[in-house]
């Protein structure tokens, strides 16, 4: 890439989207998901000359981001300032908006409930579509212990909150 801009503005262009999206899943902030992913991108820039073209470059990609959410995490206290909380309006909805909302609201927090190696494996492998060869490389795991997060996962999520909803 060497300088070469348009490069640059080709790969934010392709992977800005799902790079933020997964930033907004990890941090549930809007702010703090804009400000990682242009993190995500200031880290690919200083080591873009680490990748090895064996793999995805959406792998390499993702490594970053997910690493850079985990600093985040270590770094930010969990207080939530309720008064300067950002409720959606849904006054006004047609019902199934509502209701649809309603289950996303609560299948987040569901993973919430779940520790980070396995929230994280589940976020990777069915919101972003990811094979559990890529979660594992992303993860720095073997490919065994992403599917092993996955199934155990889901298996927390059926047995606290029942087969049917899931």
């Amino acid at each position: 890439m060497k300088g070469d801009k348009q490069a640059f503005d080709t790969l934010v262009r392709k992977h800005y989207t799902n790079i933020y999206q997964y930033c907004y899943r990890r941090t549930h902030d809007e702010n703090v998901a804009a400000d990682l992913t242009q993190d995500v991108f200031l880290k690919m820039v200083e080591t873009i000359y680490k990748y090895q073209f064996t793999g995805k470059f959406s792998n390499f990609i993702f490594t970053i981001a997910v690493n850079r959410c985990n600093d985040y995490h270590r770094k930010k206290s969990h207080i939530v300032d309720y008064d300067t909380l950002d409720l959606p309006d849904m006054h006004g909805q047609p019902p199934d908006l509502v209701i649809g909302q309603e289950e996303r609201d609560e299948l987040q927090n569901r993973l919430n409930g779940l520790p980070d190696f396995q929230r994280e494996a589940l976020v990777l492998y069915y919101y972003h579509d990811l094979k559990a060869k890529d979660v594992a490389q992303i993860t720095g795991v073997s490919v065994a212990t992403a599917k092993s997060r996955i199934k155990q996962g889901l298996d927390k999520l059926r047995k606290k909150y029942g087969r049917s909803r899931l």
